[in-house]
């Protein structure tokens, strides 16, 4: 595999672990939460970076309906993701426990619609 491929797994296996720690805010505690807000922050935007090909490609070429339900994914992920923090930032946590619930259901559902084009990569 090339590093490039290898740094991108391992950020995004990172991604999950650390989404699955925060949803434990109770037996993990409120300061090691927001550490591990942080570095999932940092760890989103590294994540972006790498797949900035991905996001210039929007509304290039013809959209298949895969490739529309795709985009409105990773675009509705992006935007609850900014809500999680913001809301975390204010400590709505009413609006931050929603945001939070749907992040993990989109999440979920982002690795799904991936994991064969993601499996695929990695053999090659």
């Amino acid at each position: 595999m090339r590093i490039k491929k290898v740094c991108k797994l391992c950020i995004d296996i990172g991604m999950l672990v650390i989404t699955v720690l925060l949803m434990a805010s109770e037996r993990t505690g409120i300061v090691l939460h927001m550490f591990l807000g942080v570095v999932l922050f940092v760890l989103f935007i590294i994540h972006n970076i790498l797949n900035l090909p991905w996001w210039a490609g929007i509304g290039k070429g013809t959209y298949s309906r895969t490739r529309r339900g795709r985009t409105i994914l990773n675009v509705l992920l992006l935007i609850d993701f900014l809500l999680v923090m913001i809301s975390g930032i204010m400590y709505a946590v009413g609006l931050h426990r929603i945001t939070a619930l749907l992040f993990l259901t989109l999440t979920i559902l982002h690795i799904r619609v991936h994991w064969k084009k993601a499996s695929a990569k990695q053999q090659n």
